[in-house]
């Protein structure tokens, strides 16, 4: 009896498991992913104040209206992980199955970033997309407001946890970067400058390592 009684609780126990549970993540800001790695260059983050000081002399020519830009990288290839979705350990002897939910980035996503004066330029006020664009447009880039959107699928994944072993599933994918300085003017008056950086996710996918423990 005792021994049917065991069985049973097990088999309860695996069906809890197996139902799983869902990630509600955000997956789709490169500001938030825990590593970027570029084949040359650097984001606009890692910029010291000094770097910046030494790229704006190239957007002081003055013009009637609107930004003058300076791209210290340009679409430059980048692969990033983002943050951990899952680390399950199973430190028994069978293996054990997990049903999880997967939320994956299934469009391109392109999103503008500003430092110094030239943030809050290009923060508020009616020319601001304008300002991105014509950013964006210098750089052989496209941008607009409505790129800021992004779609997103979920997607199931059967994870194998063996004995004695730990799984991680992380979402990793393509990006492209591109930064440098820009200055804004109007009537021949400088109103900002600063850092800018534009970065496009590519693609998305999710991985799997498992490790012994």
């Amino acid at each position: 009896m005792k021994k049917i009684l065991s069985l049973c609780l097990i088999y309860l126990l695996t069906l809890i498991i197996e139902i799983g549970i869902t990630a509600n993540a955000s997956t789709d800001d490169y500001n938030t992913f825990s590593e970027i790695m570029m084949n040359e260059g650097k984001l606009l983050s890692d910029y010291t104040d000094e770097e910046i000081n030494e790229l704006l002399p190239y957007v002081q020519k003055h013009k009637f209206g609107g930004p003058q830009v300076y791209a210290n990288y340009e679409n430059i290839a980048a692969t990033y992980i983002s943050n951990t979705l899952y680390s399950v350990e199973n430190k028994g002897s069978t293996d054990v199955v997990y049903e999880i939910d997967i939320e994956i980035e299934t469009s391109n996503k392109t999103t503008f970033k500003a430092s110094g004066s030239l943030n809050g330029s290009l923060s508020k006020g009616s020319t601001k997309e304008g300002n991105k664009s014509e950013i964006a447009g210098k750089c052989g880039l496209e941008y607009s407001n409505t790129s800021e959107t992004s779609v997103t699928e979920t997607q199931q994944m059967k994870l194998v946890v063996e004995g004695n072993s730990r799984a991680i599933v992380y979402l990793t994918g393509n990006l492209s970067v591109t930064n440098g300085v820009a200055a804004i003017y109007a009537l021949w008056i400088k109103l900002s400058e600063g850092g800018f950086e534009i970065v496009t996710l590519q693609n998305q996918y999710s991985r799997v390592e498992k490790r012994t423990i």
